[in-house]
């Protein structure tokens, strides 16, 4: 009887983060249809929202099953939230099934950008698929500058304080090594670190 009430109890706090930091923070975004997602509250691919998650922007995101934002014990957990910004109206993120986050994410779309399947995001870490602002010094303040999708494959592991530019495609299984600016195409099973980023080393499956 006490398991079963702790279960219980368990599934009840489970659901209230959930509403509390994901659903309720973007009803609005929910019934425009701007935030679509395969939401299960029960089960091995259930959603949950531990820190609060707020979409902007007037674009699209696109959520699969079984993602998980936010960790309690990850840093900064009450000091922040996670933050999807398709910025305009043709804008898109697309985050895969099964995808989880730390604390802190920051994720900005003037075209579009994809996140795979399986993929782990530390703290901190960073997305934009456009340059913010012109090059050259007299247009610096005029329009976003240059913009590239980002395309990211999946299982790829993402260390904390990561930044990923514009035009970065990853492939599946790859590490993204913590405090790395990324910018450019990379295979599969290869490890990336440094500013700028570039592959240190293969991943042996064995």
């Amino acid at each position: 009887m006490i398991r079963y009430l702790k279960s219980i109890i368990i599934i009840l706090m489970h659901l209230f983060d959930l509403f509390r930091n994901l659903y309720m923070p973007n009803i609005r975004k929910i019934m425009g249809k701007r935030l679509i997602f395969n939401m299960k509250i029960l089960g091995n691919e259930r959603t949950a929202s531990y820190q609060r998650v707020k979409i902007t922007g007037r674009g699209i995101v696109k959520m699969g099953k079984g993602c998980s934002f936010g960790v309690p014990l990850g840093g900064y957990f009450y000091k922040g939230q996670i933050e999807l910004q398709p910025r305009y109206q043709e804008s898109t993120i697309e985050i895969g099934d099964r995808v989880a986050t730390n604390n802190n994410i920051f994720i900005c779309s003037k075209k579009m950008i994809s996140i795979g399947d399986d993929c782990l995001i530390g703290h901190n870490v960073e997305f934009c698929d456009f340059d913010g602002h012109q090059i050259a010094p007299s247009l610096r303040r005029n329009g976003d500058g240059l913009v590239e999708p980002i395309i990211i494959g999946k299982n790829v592991w993402f260390g904390n304080n990561v930044m990923v530019l514009r035009g970065t495609q990853i492939g599946d299984n790859s590490i993204v090594a913590a405090g790395a600016v990324v910018k450019g195409k990379f295979g599969s099973n290869v490890i990336i670190g440094g500013v700028p980023a570039k592959v240190i080393k293969t991943i042996d499956e064995e």
